[in-house]
């Protein structure tokens, strides 16, 4: 039997839709191959049940009420870590975008949408200038009331992106603006699987230009991260690692102990300190995950 090689839209429990070679097919998932998620490359058989996954890069995903890992999607070369004035956002939701992505091997960039509003006298708005000085760039965007995404849409052309951010942040206007077909995409999705697609209920790639892909997902009020050792953590803070290096203890959690090169960093301006504290608080959260 001939096998086809497809690009995954959208998966669910044991089923979901494939593009193959610009058109839409339903997928049967057997028990017996993993699971694909949107961005997975796939084979299938001619009878439209997954066959294998095709050379996976990395996944992503957030951590569950047990702090268990659930994947989102795969295969992404970048995160549009997407927010907004009003709802403003959390105070530590930016670093658990960029420890994630930074864990998953995956490049992550900030968007600030709605730069019609101003922005709060607040984190993490008056982090985003020492954000971009140790590496974590941001663009802004606004739909409304008039379209700017000159300074994203370049950025997107290649490979796979996935959009993530809290409900009302405006991703799906983001969306809609960059890809003027996005309401023609969806109406064949929904004709493929049956079922309404006007809510982002669940993770959905859609075509961008001519080779690449924009992941959409659904909109969240908190995004927690999941188990995982403190070195895995500490990816997630790059800039400490030359500091780190030179730390009295090799397992230095970067807190209390004594000769800490993070912290006497911290305290000489070279390292910001509301990303030490962010460090902190993310630490004590994976100490509660263990417990």
């Amino acid at each position: 039997m001939t096998s086809a090689t497809a690009r995954m839209i959208q998966a669910h429990a044991n089923h979901g839709v494939a593009s193959v070679n610009g058109e839409l097919r339903p997928i049967h998932f057997p028990r017996r191959i993993e699971r694909p998620l949107p961005g997975d490359l796939v084979r299938i058989d001619e009878a439209g049940s997954l066959t294998g996954l095709i050379g996976r890069r990395n996944l992503f995903g957030r951590g569950d009420a047990r702090g268990r890992f659930r994947p989102i999607a795969a295969n992404l070369d970048r995160a549009v870590i997407v927010i907004a004035p009003r709802p403003a956002p959390s105070r530590d939701l930016v670093h658990r975008y960029l420890a994630a992505c930074l864990i998953r091997q995956i490049d992550p960039l900030i968007v600030v949408n709605k730069s019609d509003l101003p922005a709060p006298d607040q984190a993490p708005f008056t982090e985003l200038k020492a954000l971009a000085a140790i590496g974590f760039g941001h663009v802004e965007t606004r739909c409304r009331p008039d379209l700017d995404i000159a300074a994203l849409a370049p950025r997107l052309g290649s490979g796979i992106t996935l959009f993530a951010g809290q409900s009302g942040v405006g991703k799906s206007s983001l969306l809609n603006a960059l890809v003027p077909d996005l309401e023609a995409q969806t109406g064949q999705l929904s004709r493929v699987t049956g079922k309404g697609v006007h809510t982002t209920t669940t993770a959905t790639a859609h075509r961008f230009g001519d080779s690449a892909w924009l992941i959409d997902t659904p909109g969240v009020w908190e995004y927690g991260l999941w188990k995982m050792p403190p070195d895995d953590l500490q990816r997630g803070f790059p800039e400490f690692a030359a500091h780190a290096s030179q730390c009295r203890f090799r397992n230095c959690r970067h807190d209390s102990e004594p000769g800490c090169a993070v912290v006497a960093a911290v305290e000489a301006g070279a390292l910001p300190a509301f990303r030490h504290a962010a460090w902190l608080r993310l630490l004590a959260e994976q100490e509660r995950l263990g417990r």
